[in-house]
Protein backbone atom coordinates (compact mmCIF):
# COMPACT_ATOMS: atom_id res chain seq x y z
CA UNK A 1 0.00 0.00 0.00
CA UNK A 2 1.17 3.42 -0.96
CA UNK A 3 1.64 5.84 2.28
CA UNK A 4 2.90 9.02 -0.39
CA UNK A 5 0.28 10.55 0.93
CA UNK A 6 0.55 10.48 4.72
CA UNK A 7 4.36 11.77 3.74
CA UNK A 8 2.96 14.39 2.02
CA UNK A 9 1.03 15.93 4.88
CA UNK A 10 4.30 15.66 7.10
CA UNK A 11 5.89 17.44 4.99
CA UNK A 12 3.24 20.39 4.08
CA UNK A 13 3.24 22.91 6.83
CA UNK A 14 0.09 23.92 9.02
CA UNK A 15 -0.68 26.77 6.83
CA UNK A 16 -0.24 24.96 3.74
CA UNK A 17 -2.38 22.36 4.86
CA UNK A 18 -5.31 24.14 5.84
CA UNK A 19 -4.53 27.39 2.86
CA UNK A 20 -8.52 26.49 1.76
CA UNK A 21 -9.74 27.91 5.66
CA UNK A 22 -7.71 30.57 5.53
CA UNK A 23 -8.84 31.82 1.81
CA UNK A 24 -12.23 31.26 3.16
CA UNK A 25 -11.54 33.17 6.74
CA UNK A 26 -9.85 36.19 4.14
CA UNK A 27 -12.86 36.51 2.14
CA UNK A 28 -15.15 36.67 5.63
CA UNK A 29 -12.53 38.84 6.78
CA UNK A 30 -13.19 41.01 3.16
CA UNK A 31 -16.94 40.96 3.80
CA UNK A 32 -17.46 42.66 7.39
CA UNK A 33 -14.41 44.52 6.63
CA UNK A 34 -16.53 46.06 4.07
CA UNK A 35 -19.71 46.29 6.43
CA UNK A 36 -18.18 47.15 9.43
CA UNK A 37 -15.85 49.59 8.12
CA UNK A 38 -16.91 51.09 4.64
CA UNK A 39 -14.29 53.88 4.59
CA UNK A 40 -11.48 51.30 4.94
CA UNK A 41 -12.64 49.29 1.98
CA UNK A 42 -13.18 52.53 -0.35
CA UNK A 43 -9.53 53.14 1.00
CA UNK A 44 -8.67 49.70 -0.42
CA UNK A 45 -10.04 50.04 -3.51
CA UNK A 46 -8.98 53.28 -4.42
CA UNK A 47 -5.58 52.04 -4.12
CA UNK A 48 -5.57 50.42 -7.53
CA UNK A 49 -4.51 51.31 -11.20
CA UNK A 50 -7.22 52.47 -12.84
CA UNK A 51 -7.92 52.42 -17.26
CA UNK A 52 -10.49 54.44 -18.51
CA UNK A 53 -12.23 54.65 -15.02
CA UNK A 54 -12.02 50.78 -14.15
CA UNK A 55 -10.07 49.17 -11.48
CA UNK A 56 -7.56 46.96 -13.32
CA UNK A 57 -4.93 46.36 -10.90
CA UNK A 58 -5.14 46.58 -7.25
CA UNK A 59 -2.24 46.91 -5.32
CA UNK A 60 -3.43 45.40 -2.05
CA UNK A 61 -4.22 42.37 -3.69
CA UNK A 62 -1.31 42.36 -6.01
CA UNK A 63 0.87 42.74 -2.96
CA UNK A 64 -0.51 40.20 -1.11
CA UNK A 65 -0.74 37.42 -3.92
CA UNK A 66 3.09 37.98 -4.04
CA UNK A 67 3.72 37.32 -0.55
CA UNK A 68 1.47 33.98 -1.19
CA UNK A 69 3.60 33.16 -4.14
CA UNK A 70 6.89 34.04 -2.88
CA UNK A 71 7.44 31.22 -0.48
CA UNK A 72 6.94 28.96 -3.37
CA UNK A 73 9.01 30.35 -5.99
CA UNK A 74 11.87 30.68 -3.50
CA UNK A 75 11.50 26.52 -3.50
CA UNK A 76 11.52 25.70 -7.04
CA UNK A 77 14.47 23.20 -8.04
CA UNK A 78 15.57 25.21 -11.39
CA UNK A 79 17.70 21.76 -12.61
CA UNK A 80 13.70 20.27 -12.91
CA UNK A 81 12.79 23.57 -14.30
CA UNK A 82 15.46 23.19 -17.22
CA UNK A 83 14.88 19.62 -17.52
CA UNK A 84 11.16 20.47 -17.84
CA UNK A 85 11.68 23.20 -20.91
CA UNK A 86 13.33 20.87 -23.03
CA UNK A 87 9.96 19.58 -24.12
CA UNK A 88 8.83 21.39 -25.97
CA UNK A 89 5.05 20.43 -25.80
CA UNK A 90 4.22 22.06 -22.13
CA UNK A 91 6.60 25.13 -23.01
CA UNK A 92 4.11 25.75 -25.67
CA UNK A 93 0.94 24.89 -24.46
CA UNK A 94 1.26 26.54 -20.84
CA UNK A 95 1.67 30.49 -23.16
CA UNK A 96 -1.20 29.08 -25.29
CA UNK A 97 -3.80 28.53 -22.26
CA UNK A 98 -2.73 31.38 -20.74
CA UNK A 99 -3.25 33.81 -23.07
CA UNK A 100 -5.65 32.64 -25.58
CA UNK A 101 -7.80 30.43 -24.00
CA UNK A 102 -8.01 31.96 -19.98
CA UNK A 103 -8.85 35.64 -20.75
CA UNK A 104 -11.66 34.73 -22.52
CA UNK A 105 -12.97 32.04 -20.33
CA UNK A 106 -12.19 34.42 -17.36
CA UNK A 107 -13.84 36.92 -18.99
CA UNK A 108 -17.25 35.58 -19.52
CA UNK A 109 -17.07 34.03 -15.99
CA UNK A 110 -17.25 37.60 -14.94
CA UNK A 111 -19.87 38.50 -17.02
CA UNK A 112 -22.31 35.51 -15.65
CA UNK A 113 -21.36 35.84 -12.12
CA UNK A 114 -21.27 40.08 -12.24
CA UNK A 115 -23.49 40.48 -15.22
CA UNK A 116 -26.42 38.00 -14.14
CA UNK A 117 -25.75 36.01 -10.95
CA UNK A 118 -24.51 39.09 -8.14
CA UNK A 119 -26.30 41.81 -10.31
CA UNK A 120 -28.37 42.50 -7.80
CA UNK A 121 -25.90 42.43 -4.80
CA UNK A 122 -23.16 44.67 -6.61
CA UNK A 123 -25.52 47.32 -7.99
CA UNK A 124 -25.89 48.64 -11.49
CA UNK A 125 -22.75 51.15 -11.22
CA UNK A 126 -20.39 48.38 -10.53
CA UNK A 127 -22.21 46.10 -13.57
CA UNK A 128 -20.97 49.07 -15.94
CA UNK A 129 -17.33 48.08 -15.02
CA UNK A 130 -17.93 44.84 -16.10
CA UNK A 131 -18.71 45.69 -19.96
CA UNK A 132 -21.10 43.38 -21.71
CA UNK A 133 -19.64 42.36 -25.39
CA UNK A 134 -21.53 42.17 -28.57
CA UNK A 135 -24.61 44.47 -27.19
CA UNK A 136 -25.82 41.86 -24.55
CA UNK A 137 -28.00 43.53 -21.67
CA UNK A 138 -26.37 43.45 -18.36
CA UNK A 139 -27.88 46.22 -16.84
Amino acid sequence: MDNSGGKLARQMGFFERYLTVWVFVCIGAGIVLGRVAPGMARYLDGLSIYVKGAPVISIPIAVCLFFMMYPIMVKIDFASAVKAGKSGKPVLLTPFVNWAIKPFTMYLISLVFLGLLFKGLIGPDAVDLSRCPLGWICR
